[in-house]
Parts: C-alpha cells; structure tokens; sequence
C-alpha cells in the first residue's frame, strides 16, 4: 500500500487521542520512511508527550507483499515485550499494539526507537564495520555473539505462545521447525529447485535427536543489531522468532557471514572470528557445547534459500530486480549447494 507520512501523521494523531491517551497528550510529526525494512513497511515517527520529545518506530504488518507467511506483529510486539522486561538486553521497549486492521489497512505496533547505526547487508564491503578498526570490529562482533547467547539463556516458557499447534510436538524445536519451514516451502511462489529436495532429504536423514524447546532469535545477524561508540544499543527484527533452539540462530548468523563474503567472492574483513572462534566465544558465553552445529548449517541454508527466493521473486514481479535474478543468481543458494557438496 502506497501511503503519504503526512496522512499518517493525521491517522496517528487521531489514534493516539484514544489508544495513547494514558501517557498523556500525544501529538505525532510527520512520519518518515526508515531505509530497509524490506519485510515489513517501517515508519520513523518523532513525537511530543506532553511536554518530552519521544522517537518512536512504528511497524506495520505486510498485506499483500509477504516475505514470511506469518508476519504477524502482535506476535513480534509480544516477543518484543517479553525481551524488554530482561535486564541487560537491550531490546527497545515497546509502546502499543494496534491488532484493528481498520485504520491503515493492517495491524500495526509502536516501539522505542534506539540510538545507533546497522551494519549493511554487504558488512564486508561497506558500512560499520568496514570503517572500523579490526580490534573494534572483533569487540562489536563478540558483543553480539555474547548477547546472542544470552537470549539462548532464557527460559522457554514465556514464549510457549510461538510454538506452531499441530504442525509437530511442541516439545520438539526442531521437529516444529523443520514442519513450520516444510509449510513456508508450500505457501512461498518460488521456483521449486531440485536442491531443495536434495537438501531435505539430507536433513531428514542426518536429523539429529529431539531436543528441548528452547527460544531463538531467528534472525540473528549482524545487520539486526545497532551499535553506538562500538556497543549495541538495540537488538531488532523478530518475525521468524521461534523455540528452535540456539543453534539454529548460531548458524544462521555463520551462514549469513559466509553467504555475503565466500559466496559473493568478499574477502572477510579482518579482525572478524572466524566460524570455529565465533563457535568458541557462543560456548564460553553459553556455558555448553554446541550440537549438530554441521545438521543446523545446511538446515539455515535451506531456510535463507527460501526465504531469499520468495523476496527476490516479489521483487521480480515489481520490476526491481532483473527477471533471472534466482536460483544461482542468488548466493544463498549457492552457498547452499556448496555446503551439500562438501
């Protein structure tokens, strides 16, 4: 949906006569687009409470343009909610869930807005990390494996409510995730590559043994974190969230690495651990040893190949990208097909 700030502003401010009325008088300037986002239509909103200056971020739930199958925000706000009550995770505080689909043509949440600046995509190229030194790069990158693991510490219970009912046994994480990206497979318009059986079927028969439940970030990289004077101020990003356990978050963070460095021909910057240390800093941090790390590897790459050709497809069918811009054109699938071959 195309949509201008200023008649958002209005929207805003007439919502939040009602829905915000218990922080005080509210009133919304002109919203402005933030840059990426792609998943999800993102809004930057500055505003006046009462007579203090807010920064908010307002997300919007994709109708129509669907990444994901399930982009719900009340489930993202509720994650984020119960993130923000854990001491030392910096995850912005969330500010109201509108789940009435009425007034912009879909549901949508407010959160705290954090100072600081993402990584890009391309962090090998370009970006915070690139222009950093390789001391500062290692400290940013181990900061965030460390919090990464601190998100692993937490107890699963409170997000019982992310569990997929009926798809697999809820005690299972990685029973409910391989059944709940089987689901995304059927749902996406994507090419059906002959790797993608290839690959599921490596991972039925190579599955390692039920494991507990356990939370995971489920976009776990980098470019969804912002850093301040080389400190992370903000964890973001939680539509994929899941119980599928750390060691699908651990490697998805190395996959991606090696998808934007070895896959596009990058060298890695310096400085950056490398897969084994990066392991090792998630063990000292964790307080365990990881398992099944080269099953979950392939099990991310199938993941990011899927979800990579659903947005590439979308971005296809909008004259975006050019029309061969799948299936090796992508890196992840790639890289994908590289890890099954080794």
């Amino acid at each position: 949906m195309t949509r201008s700030g200023d008649d958002l502003r209005d929207i805003l401010n007439d919502w939040a006569g009602g829905a915000l009325a218990h922080l005080g008088d509210v009133t919304c300037a002109t919203p402005v687009a933030a840059e990426g986002g792609a998943s999800s239509e993102t809004w930057l909103v500055n505003a006046r409470v009462g007579a203090d200056h807010r920064r908010w971020v307002l997300r919007i739930e994709p109708r129509g343009h669907q990444v994901y199958q399930d982009p719900s925000v009340a489930r993202q706000y509720r994650v984020i909610e119960t993130l923000a009550a854990e001491p030392g995770l910096p995850v912005p505080a969330p500010v109201a869930l509108e789940a009435d689909a009425a007034l912009l043509g879909a549901p949508f949440f407010l959160m705290e807005r954090a100072e600081g600046t993402a990584p890009p995509n391309d962090y090998h190229r370009r970006g915070l990390f690139a222009d950093a030194t390789p001391a500062a790069r290692e400290a940013m990158w181990a900061e965030g494996i460390a919090l990464m693991a601190q998100l692993h510490r937490l107890a699963p219970a409170p997000f019982a409510f992310l569990a997929a009912p009926g798809l697999a046994p809820e005690s299972d994480g990685i029973a409910q995730e391989l059944a709940r990206w089987d689901a995304y497979r059927r749902w996406a318009d994507i090419p059906q590559l002959p790797l993608y059986d290839r690959a599921r079927l490596w991972l039925e028969d190579r599955r390692p043994a039920p494991v507990p439940s356990g939370f995971a970030w489920g976009d776990a990289r980098p470019c969804n974190m912002l850093f301040a004077g080389q400190r992370c101020t903000a964890l973001l990003d939680w539509e994929t969230a899941s119980l599928g356990g750390a060691e699908s978050d651990l490697s998805w963070w190395l996959f991606y690495d090696r998808m934007v460095s070895e896959a596009e021909g990058i060298a890695r910057l310096d400085g950056l651990p490398d897969a084994a240390a990066t392991i090792a800093l998630w063990e000292a941090e964790a307080g365990r040893k990881t398992q099944a790390m080269d099953w979950h590897l392939i099990f991310a790459g199938y993941r990011f190949a899927l979800i990579s050709e659903r947005a590439r497809n979308l971005a296809i069918k909008a004259g975006r990208l050019p029309a061969d811009a799948w299936g090796e054109a992508n890196p992840a699938v790639r890289l994908l097909r590289d890890l099954l071959n080794d």
